[in-house]
C-alpha cells in the first residue's frame, strides 16, 4: 500500500473519531434522538473506512482472492441500495433492471463492498437521483455502474476525499480473473451532465 495514502486515511479516520467523540459528548449533556442517528451515521461511516482500510491492506501484502460464485445482480443491487444508509433523503437511488443479465459470476462480498464505497461517493454530488445498473458489455464483462446527476468531476468539496473508496474499488476488481483478463474501474463525466462510475469484471 503507498505510504502517503496510509497516512492519509489514518488521519481521516482519526478526525473522524474525534467527530465521533464531539457528537457521544454531546448526547451525554442533552440526549436526543437527531444526535443519536447522528452518532450512528458517524460510527457506520467509520467502520466503512476501516474495512476499506484494512482490505487494501490485506490486497497489498497477501493479495485479495474473489470468491466468485453465480448471483442475480438485480437481486444483489436491489439489496445494495436497500441497506445503503443514505443520509440524504432528498436523493432518490434507482435501480435501472434494463439490460440487466439474469445471472452473473462475481464475489458478492467483495463487489458489495467496493459499490457501496462508489454509492457514498455518489451521495455527496448527486442532486436528486443516483442510477445503479448492471450490464454485460460486448467483450462479454459484467459491468456495472453508479451514475449521479451532479456537477461532474472536479467538483469542489469543503473536505477532499482521501481517494480509498477508488483504491478500493481497483483493488477488488483487480480480484476477478479469468484466464488472462482482470477487473477494471473507470470514472467520467456523462455527456448529458453528472458523473459515472464504473466495474467490469471478466
Amino acid at each position: 500500500m503507498d505510504i502517503k495514502l496510509a497516512a492519509v486515511i489514518i488521519h481521516d479516520i482519526k478526525n473522524a473519531l474525534g467527530v465521533l467523540e464531539g457528537e457521544l459528548h454531546e448526547m451525554t449533556m442533552n440526549p436526543t434522538r437527531e444526535q443519536a442517528l447522528l452518532a450512528h451515521e458517524t460510527c457506520a461511516s467509520l467502520q466503512d473506512k476501516l474495512i476499506g482500510f484494512l482490505t487494501l491492506y490485506k490486497a497489498a501484502s497477501q493479495g485479495l482472492i474473489a470468491r466468485v460464485d453465480a448471483v442475480n445482480p438485480e437481486d444483489f443491487l436491489n439489496g445494495l441500495v436497500r441497506n445503503h444508509p443514505n443520509p440524504r433523503s432528498e436523493i432518490g437511488i434507482v435501480v435501472d433492471a434494463s439490460n440487466m443479465p439474469v445471472l452473473g459470476f462475481f464475489d458478492e462480498n467483495l463487489i458489495g463492498l467496493a459499490l457501496e464505497a462508489a454509492l457514498q461517493n455518489a451521495t455527496r454530488f448527486a442532486r436528486r437521483q443516483i442510477d445503479v445498473g448492471c450490464m454485460k458489455d460486448d467483450a462479454g464483462f459484467l459491468v456495472f455502474s453508479i451514475r449521479d446527476d451532479g456537477t461532474g468531476l472536479g467538483s469542489k468539496e469543503e473536505k477532499p476525499s482521501t481517494g480509498l473508496g477508488m483504491e478500493l474499488c481497483r483493488a477488488i476488481a483487480q480480484a476477478h480473473r479469468k484466464g488472462d483478463n482482470s477487473g477494471s474501474v473507470s470514472l467520467f463525466d456523462r455527456p448529458d451532465g453528472g458523473a459515472e462510475f464504473q466495474l467490469r469484471v471478466p
